[in-house]
């Protein structure tokens, strides 16, 4: 089967079999770049799509002209897991009908504030799969489970990546 859940199965297992026997390419970029505009608005500029608007509710003192920079990171891990759930599930000829990804998390604005000592950040991110299709329980949880262990953001955020930071005056 080379179609299934709008996937290409063909160019994954292509894919595969290339950087098994290739493994020095299997290393692969990515970038964005972020463009202040005002206050808390930026724009966030990925390859040739348009950019996307980032701002802060009014409630933190933005002009909410679009999501922030939390809900984009809960937004990116939902849709890494949602692309590696449809991968997972078409290279194991699984159909799915829908699928559904919730992620949420809590931030401590205490801290992010500095009133207070702490994690600035997520404590920990909640993942829902809400899915239809006629695979067993079973072959959604293994799934999941392979989901888990493989997408990029997910392990990106679980074992911390080193950040390094580049000063470079305009």
């Amino acid at each position: 089967m080379s179609q299934l859940n709008g996937i290409d199965t063909k160019t994954i297992e292509n894919l595969v079999s290339r950087y098994q026997e290739h493994p020095d390419e299997a290393i692969s970029s990515w970038s964005s770049t972020v463009l202040w505009q005002r206050g808390f608005q930026s724009t966030v500029a990925v390859r040739g799509f348009s950019p996307i608007a980032v701002d802060e509710p009014e409630w933190l003192a933005g002009t909410n002209h679009g999501p922030n920079a939390p809900e984009l990171l809960l937004g990116a891990l939902g849709s890494c897991m949602s692309t590696g759930f449809i991968a997972i599930a078409s290279l194991s000829e699984v159909s799915v009908k829908a699928l559904e990804t919730t992620v949420s998390g809590e931030i401590d604005l205490q801290v992010f504030l500095g009133l207070k000592e702490g994690n600035a950040g997520f404590d920990q991110i909640s993942v829902s799969f809400v899915v239809d299709s006629p695979a067993t329980d079973e072959q959604i949880e293994t799934i999941i489970a392979q989901v888990s262990k493989l997408s990029p953001v997910k392990n990106t955020i679980e074992r911390a990546a080193r950040i390094e930071h580049h000063y470079v005056r305009a």
